[in-house]
């Protein structure tokens, strides 16, 4: 029962991932830009909450692709050096 339990924390967890980026590291310019290059693989919301630019990824169909975030992540951070 409890494996079932912890199935569906799993699968839930899935549905949407949240990521917070320091605006001294990362670009609003580069977050708008992965935005538009991964936007075919989920729906991306952005939002400022001041130090940070929060994005939250939530899936178009299925639960989002495993890597996804940490792909966005790489192409945030070079587009911001």
């Amino acid at each position: 029962m409890a494996a079932k339990k912890n199935l569906k924390k799993v699968e839930k967890k899935r549905q949407k991932a949240s990521i917070k980026l320091h605006r001294e590291i990362y670009r609003e310019a580069a977050v708008k830009e992965a935005v538009r290059a991964y936007s075919g693989f989920a729906r991306f919301a952005c939002s400022g909450q001041g130090k940070y630019v929060r994005v939250v990824i939530t899936p178009k169909n299925g639960p989002v692709p495993e890597h996804l975030a940490d792909e966005f992540l790489n192409m945030v951070l070079c587009n911001s050096i």
